[in-house]
């Protein structure tokens, strides 16, 4: 894995993707390590971006994101994916910083944070929240558009294709979307608290999808989708 970035570096990203009118998604490369990883752009009621799990792009994607509103929350989603948070900061001043507050150290360690989850600037369309059971070291961004709800996730729950070796065991069960095996060692720490909080975010009115940070969006039947993942962890 490579160490978090000092200058702007740009790898491998598939372009901006418009999934709502207020929500972008852009997946790509994992520098150093197989797989990709993806970042999602929700705008708020006052038109102020949120970015979350931040990807260095090209400069006339970074125009195109910068079109659609103003820069404002930088969401660093837990204590791993740093790799772009300080670059988007240097490109990015007036960026407020958040993260999980259990992850608060480790994202320190790269860039200044300015709140936790549960302080960060409220917002109709766009909140954050802590999921019960990790300790704070994790969380969910809730994103309200015009008769649906989307809800993006990071390393607690994955939808990837079917992996062999390493990263397949490291990730298991793959092929399905799930709670990864390495996030059950490193972010749940109380499995029954946990697989409540998602059956309560599967109530959620209006949920339509659920973004993942690794692997495709789930946009079909996403509450029976979710509440599959929390059976599943027994």
């Amino acid at each position: 894995m490579a160490k978090p970035f000092s200058t702007w570096q740009v790898h491998d990203n598939k372009p901006l993707e418009t999934l709502e009118p207020n929500l972008w998604r852009v997946e790509g490369e994992i520098p150093g390590a197989k797989g990709t990883r993806v970042m999602t752009v929700a705008r708020r009621k006052d038109g102020g971006l949120v970015i979350h799990n931040a990807i260095a792009l090209v400069e006339d994607e970074m125009k195109r994101l910068e079109g659609f509103g103003e820069p404002r929350l930088l969401v660093v989603p837990n204590g791993f994916h740093r790799l772009d948070a300080r670059i988007y900061k240097q490109r990015y001043p007036q960026l407020k910083v958040v993260c999980p507050t259990g992850a608060r150290g480790r994202v320190e360690q790269v860039v200044a944070v300015d709140h936790g989850y549960d302080d960060a600037p409220a917002d109709d369309d766009v909140r954050l929240a802590h999921f019960d059971g990790t300790k704070q070291r994790e969380g969910w961004m809730q994103v309200h558009s015009p008769g649906r709800t989307t809800v993006v996730v990071n390393d607690a729950i994955n939808n990837l294709p079917k992996l062999g070796g390493v990263f397949g065991f490291l990730l298991a069960p793959t092929g399905i979307a799930s709670v990864p095996r390495l996030a059950k060692w490193l972010i749940i720490a109380d499995k029954p608290a946990f697989r409540a909080c998602l059956e309560r975010i599967a109530a959620e009115p209006e949920l339509g999808r659920i973004i993942v940070s690794h692997g495709a969006v789930i946009d079909r039947d996403a509450p029976a989708k979710l509440r599959e993942i929390a059976a599943a962890l027994g």
